[in-house]
């Protein structure tokens, strides 16, 4: 019987680490791997217990929100309650989508996972499904992207930035695997006397017609806001200064890459 409610409780945690596993990855949240683990045992041990007391108060609906709430906060240990209503959004669209895929995938073929090593591939081809389709749900979310979102304020050694997204930017620099962010050339006499243009690196910039190199500073430690709220702190980007005044709307003065915004600007969600 031992050997049997072992088998329930690592088949569980297998599901649960992939859960878990992938709420992370679209949450864009930094877990480690022993945490992941952590709050997955929490989850399996519960059905574990559940199979084992067959008990109406147990499996109480109630209940099985609070176990998953306390593995949530366990496992991503949320800052703001908004964070943490978030993380579980994210927790039940991946869990329904994955069972879901699991479920459709032995009726559809009409698989018998009796045999542990079919119940294994179908957890890993599973897991892979419900990756890309979350991935294609969550690219869909970016047309819904307001001009509100995009706004941004770059704050250096006490100089202020006001920044725009643009979305056709993918310039990066790949020699030092940094993001790019464009800034008027107004502002390089003052950023070189705050000295935090110490470090130069050349750019390449790809167009249908050419190719060609440009001269970028590797800045520390940009923190940018949003609403006056810190949404981070870029521990290194690279700024090109413009020889053409970057000036939309007489508002912004510098342009952020897209890759910048979606990776660590956090821009686009679910």
């Amino acid at each position: 019987m031992k050997i049997y409610l072992d088998y329930i409780f690592f088949e569980n945690l297998i599901i649960n680490i992939v859960i878990i596993y992938q709420t992370s990855i679209f949450t864009k949240s930094n877990i480690k791997l022993k945490y992941i683990i952590l709050s997955s045992s929490v989850l399996s041990v519960y059905t574990t217990i559940v199979y084992i007391l067959q008990n109406n108060i147990v499996e109480n609906i109630i209940i099985k929100i609070i176990v998953i709430g306390f593995a949530i906060y366990l496992a991503f240990n949320p800052k703001s309650i908004k964070e943490y209503i978030k993380k579980q959004v994210y927790y039940y669209i991946i869990s329904f989508t994955y069972v879901g895929i699991i479920i459709s995938i032995t009726l559809i073929f009409n698989i018998s996972i009796k045999k542990t090593i079919v119940k294994i591939l179908i957890y890993v081809l599973s897991a892979f499904i419900s990756y890309l389709f979350n991935k294609y749900l969550w690219k869909m979310w970016k047309t819904n992207i307001k001009n509100s979102s995009l706004t941004y304020k770059l704050k250096i050694k006490g100089q202020e930035i006001v920044a725009f997204v643009d979305t056709g930017n993918n310039v990066y620099d790949y020699t030092n695997n940094l993001d790019v962010i464009f800034v008027d050339m107004k502002f390089f006499d003052n950023l070189k006397k705050l000295n935090v243009l110490k470090n130069r690196t050349n750019i390449i910039v790809r167009t249908i017609a050419s190719e060609d190199y440009i001269t970028g500073y590797i800045v520390e430690d940009v923190e940018v806001y949003q609403n006056s709220k810190k949404v981070c702190n870029l521990k290194k980007v690279v700024f090109c200064f413009s020889n053409q005044t970057i000036n939309l709307n007489n508002k912004y003065n510098a342009l952020i890459g897209y890759n910048l915004y979606l990776e660590n600007l956090k821009g686009v969600t679910l």
